[in-house]
């Protein structure tokens, strides 16, 4: 597959690799244009922001991509609960998973996050980091930003008149947190990991309810925080732990030097 890496002259240096991925962003939001019926505005922002990121060759445009396409798993995996059929297979697997085999490469890592920025206005802080590092980096942006985009469903479909404050405190954290990585700011591993560890200690609590709620006693489904999806409470504990798990080593060594000092 070495073809895919060759570089074409009248793309500006770009690979056969990117010149595929932009042409299947075209085609994708033409395809949802085209779609009966107004356009997802979310979507329609996803797929324009994503198409755009790579033909203007942002650093982290690749590292977006793959986030966005586990948090669109992420998003179909509490309807799994109820069965195959209450979730979209072509969102839940094929779409998803496709664009991440697509973007899993060690070329276009190396060519995005691992490269100096082509944006003189903003230079690629990510391009001086390890591996180990910008892997770090990535894997802590994709859980939090899953958790981010599940805490967002759940509010939706909360039957609540007044929902708590607290799943959207988080989301503006978890934003605020990916922002600072993304300019190279590691501190934002900190910021993941206190928010982590408080959505995970703010639902856990609700577990048992939620399992009872799903087995068809809804005895205590009062209780819960998103009363219109005890489903989302495993996942968003799961997700929450993941995150703050990624960002525990860097934390430890945080609070170790500030101790130590």
């Amino acid at each position: 597959m070495g073809w895919l890496h060759h570089e074409v002259s009248w793309a500006r240096g770009r690979s056969v690799h990117e010149l595929l991925l932009i042409g299947a962003g075209v085609t994708l939001c033409t395809v949802h244009f085209a779609e009966p019926g107004p356009p997802d505005v979310g979507n329609t922002i996803v797929y324009i922001a994503a198409t755009l990121l790579f033909t203007l060759r942002f650093y982290l445009a690749r590292a977006i991509g793959v986030g966005t396409c586990i948090a669109a798993i992420a998003q179909q995996w509490p309807h799994l609960r109820y069965g195959l059929d209450h979730a979209d297979v072509m969102t839940l697997g094929v779409l998803p998973l496709l664009g991440i085999l697509a973007l899993a490469s060690p070329h276009l890592a190396a060519r995005f996050e691992g490269a100096p920025s082509n944006l003189r206005v903003l230079p690629n802080p990510w391009s001086s980091f390890t591996t180990a590092q910008t892997r770090t980096l990535r894997w802590s942006c994709y859980a939090a930003g899953a958790l981010a985009g599940l805490l967002d469903h759940s509010v939706q479909v909360s039957h609540l008149a007044d929902p708590p404050l607290w799943p959207r405190i988080a989301m503006v954290a978890i934003i605020c947190s990916i922002g600072a990585l993304s300019l190279g700011r590691s501190v934002g591993l900190l910021s993941l990991w206190i928010t982590g560890i408080t959505v995970a200690l703010l639902t856990a609590p609700q577990l048992l309810a939620a399992e009872a709620a799903i087995a068809g006693d809804t005895a205590g489904a009062h209780a819960l925080v998103f009363t219109g999806g005890p489903h989302y409470i495993l996942p968003i504990v799961l997700l929450a732990l993941a995150s703050a798990i990624i960002a525990t080593p860097y934390t430890a060594r945080l609070l170790r030097r500030t101790i130590a000092g």
